[in-house]
């Protein structure tokens, strides 16, 4: 098995915990940060496994990481608000 099989596994795993934990616990804030996470973790692989960021030079890599935190943490503070 090759890295991007790997991560593919991965991503339809985190998939299937985000709508568990949707099914079990919708309705709660928790739940919709923990869903929130899992997204930020997967569009994370994705970028970095299919999108060939991770073979950026280092500061757009690091932009991307940066940008993606700020887009996790709006939508967290925004679900909790």
């Amino acid at each position: 098995m090759n890295k991007k099989s790997l991560v593919a596994m991965g991503l339809l795993l985190a998939t299937v915990a985000s709508w568990l934990t949707f099914e079990e616990f919708h309705g709660y804030a928790l739940a919709s940060v923990v869903i929130v996470v899992i997204s930020t973790i997967k569009v994370h692989a994705i970028m970095t496994s299919f999108m060939e960021v991770g073979a950026m030079p280092g500061p757009w890599k690091y932009m991307l990481k940066v940008w993606l935190a700020v887009v996790c943490m709006a939508m967290i503070i925004a679900e909790l608000v």
